[in-house]
């Protein structure tokens, strides 16, 4: 079985770098928003649930399996060719069909396992489903680590292609014999067997939804951490799976153990969750920045506590007593589908941490008990849900994770002391995309705005920032009448704008309910835009709003700074200052938002060559020294010296800052995976190089 067990190894490897690859590109197409992104996760699901239960009316065997992983492998190679017909519809139509260009190519690998394995026996089925679930693993931390920085995001799709196309030849070359080598099993008990699937595979899923938002807000929203949580998370899986090839000896009862583990496990990672940035803290100092991603990922396992390895043996487990590999593969990916979509819009925004895990601790418990009546587990469950922690909203709320480097002593007291001293937490909110909190210094009176516990907006020392991203492109404008606000933070640049009396008609795109809510503790000082009556709110993603709609600005600010964050990132590519630049009047000014710090100087370089590539006439305000730059084009020429501030670098100056290279592009956003590495290292001296050159 060693050949089969290296084809799925290469087919999994495939099928997650297309999964990621078509995430991706969905994210351009249907936005980045919360509904999008949820509902593109829920269609590769559920296809792959699809694939499963329509896996047991196709041929079994080598051939099936080639036939699957091929047509897999040409849907992947052809991604800008359905993209562009994705991209052909608009509306409701366009995410109809985008879901469903997301969903073929996850059920032609969803039925690949199960195709393969039926017959075999069942020790062997079991061994490639963790075959399958390894390759898996390879394939996020070479898409993560290494193909989508060094090849883009057409690269990765051609990478995808050729590993699924490498699995179908291996296939063929399997002897027959090997491809079916026992009799077809008889099934279980396929009501319970189905059901406890189901339960196991919404309970795995909704968990991981939530350690996705656990890890952006302790560790970081980065490409980085979003592949660690998923590579851990499947490693995880695989390991339960090998495992639970042979042990326990009774099949029926590695499903009691796995479902009971899943559910104990769980609760002890539950316990970790309040000392993480503690742990950060510790474990930072020891290894410094270069081997951050390591001790993330050792963090990430530490805080999932075993539970997706209890659910892989439960479902080795399954296959072992009996029931069909293509009604588990439907059922366990129908869960999925209802995890992912149950926790991304309400278990995580409604319950939070601590209601989310009890309700998937609850929902594996049932699973165990409706499968064998097992209740003894059942106290020591209720126990540990009983000593919980609360979720402490402070701990998270400051950004340990982004402030560790700082720490002269990272001892677990002065963590407190930062965490706790000094400000008072005046609205926390998990979010639909990110955790939202507004602080207050207790000595300055300071208010701030955090999302993931990065400060975006505050009171104090990003006031200049923020009041001149509107007052200088609206100063370059003849007749601002109609302005684009991307990014409502404190609402203070909104505010600023209509303050223009020019202004008649001003749009603010903001993407995160929370920061709405949050707004109201910004009012004294922003102006209270959102009950001016020439203002409107969109909630939605920016940029797929841009590309929907007609509507043109003489007057576009963006906002977003950080092009380091997953989502955020797709806001400094030069197809987004494209589609910004056709979506302005005549004489129409562009303003964006650029910090310095957390960037290296090629990647800061790159920003501004790829912003200059779209609006040659740009120029350069630095709004705070050393840390906050304005790129702003475009304008009336006769009112550039209107500006409040005197611009950094004219058009000339920024040429010869920006020089040549790469650029910054959807197809390959290398800004947004090469910036994390710079987060704790100091490149204030070699970046003020770049834009003072005297």
């Amino acid at each position: 079985m060693r050949t089969s067990t290296g084809l799925l190894v290469l087919s999994g490897g495939a099928a997650l770098l297309a999964e990621t690859v078509f995430l991706r590109r969905a994210s351009l197409l249907l936005g980045s928003a919360s509904v999008g992104s949820t509902l593109a996760i829920a269609a590769y699901l559920l296809g792959l649930a699809v694939g499963g239960g329509l896996s047991a009316h196709l041929p079994a065997g080598r051939r099936t399996y080639a036939a699957l992983e091929v047509a897999a492998a040409v849907w992947v190679a052809g991604g800008p060719l359905g993209a562009w017909a994705v991209g052909a519809f608009d509306g409701p139509l366009r995410m109809f069909a985008g879901l469903a260009w997301i969903a073929v190519p996850a059920a032609l690998v969803g039925a690949t396992w199960p195709v393969l394995v039926r017959g075999w026996s069942r020790e062997h089925a079991v061994t490639a489903y963790a075959a399958n679930t390894a390759g898996a693993v390879a394939g996020v931390l070479l898409g993560t680590f290494v193909s989508f920085p060094a090849l883009g995001v057409r690269g990765t799709e051609w990478c995808a292609a050729a590993l699924g196309a490498g699995a179908a030849l291996l296939a063929l070359a399997l002897p027959a014999e090997e491809a079916v080598t026992e009799p077809a099993e008889t099934q279980a008990s396929v009501p319970r067997a189905w059901f406890v699937a189901l339960a196991l595979g919404f309970a795995s899923t909704g968990l991981e939804v939530w350690w996705m938002r656990l890890a952006a807000v302790g560790l970081g929203a980065t490409v980085q951490t979003h592949g660690l949580v998923l590579a851990t998370h499947l490693a995880t899986v695989a390991a339960g799976a090998w495992v639970g090839r042979r042990w326990p000896a009774d099949g029926a009862g590695a499903v009691s153990v796995g479902a009971w583990g899943f559910a104990l496990a769980a609760l002890v990672g539950g316990l970790t969750w309040g000392q993480l940035p503690y742990l950060v803290a510790r474990v930072y100092p020891a290894l410094g920045p270069d081997w951050w991603w390591t001790a993330s990922g050792a963090l990430l396992f530490l805080a999932m506590g075993g539970a997706p390895a209890a659910s892989a043996l439960a479902f080795g487990g399954l296959v072992r007593a009996g029931a069909a590999p293509s009604t588990l593969a439907a059922a366990s990916g129908a869960g999925a589908v209802l995890g992912a979509a149950v926790a991304g819009f309400w278990l995580v925004p409604t319950l939070e941490a601590r209601g989310t895990l009890l309700a998937l601790t609850a929902c594996a418990s049932v699973a165990a008990i409706a499968w064998r009546g097992e209740w003894r587990p059942l106290p020591v469950v209720v126990g540990l849900c009983f000593v919980q922690p609360a979720w402490d909203a402070r701990l998270y709320a400051v950004g340990v994770h982004l402030r560790i480097s700082d720490f002269a002593d990272p001892s677990p007291r002065a963590v407190e002391r930062f965490v706790a001293e000094g400000w008072d937490l005046l609205y926390y909110d998990q979010g639909t995309t990110g955790a939202v909190a507004v602080g207050r210094s207790q000595r300055t009176g300071n208010r701030w705005l955090s999302i993931n516990g990065k400060v975006d907006a505050s009171t104090g020392a990003d006031m200049p920032t923020q009041t001149l991203s509107a007052e200088i492109p609206l100063s370059w404008s003849a007749a601002p009448r109609d302005v684009l606000v991307v990014g409502l933070a404190s609402g203070v640049t909104a505010g600023t704008a209509l303050r223009d009396p020019r202004v008649e008609r001003l749009v603010i795109a903001e993407i995160e309910p929370a920061v709405v809510a949050a707004e109201a503790f910004f009012r004294d000082v922003n102006g209270s835009p959102l009950t001016d009556p020439r203002s409107t709110l969109v909630v939605g993603d920016a940029r797929a709003w841009l590309a929907a709609g007609e509507q043109r600005f003489d007057v576009i600010v963006s906002e977003p700074s950080n092009p380091w964050i997953t989502g955020v990132s797709s806001l400094f590519t030069r197809e987004y200052w494209t589609l910004v630049r056709s979506r302005l009047r005549p004489g129409g000014v562009v303003c964006q938002w650029v910090q310095t710090y957390g960037l290296g100087t090629d990647e800061l370089r790159a920003l501004l060559r790829t912003f200059r590539s779209v609006f040659p006439d740009a120029v350069v305000f630095e709004s705070i020294e050393g840390a906050d730059l304005l790129l702003v084009a475009g304008g009336d020429p006769a009112r550039r010296g209107l500006a409040p501030i005197a611009p950094l670098l004219d058009a000339d100056g920024l040429a010869r800052a920006a020089g040549s290279g790469w650029e910054n592009t959807d197809d390959r956003p290398l800004v947004e995976w090469r910036a994390p590495f710079y987060l704790h290292h100091d490149t204030s001296e070699s970046n003020r190089a770049l834009l003072h050159p005297d």
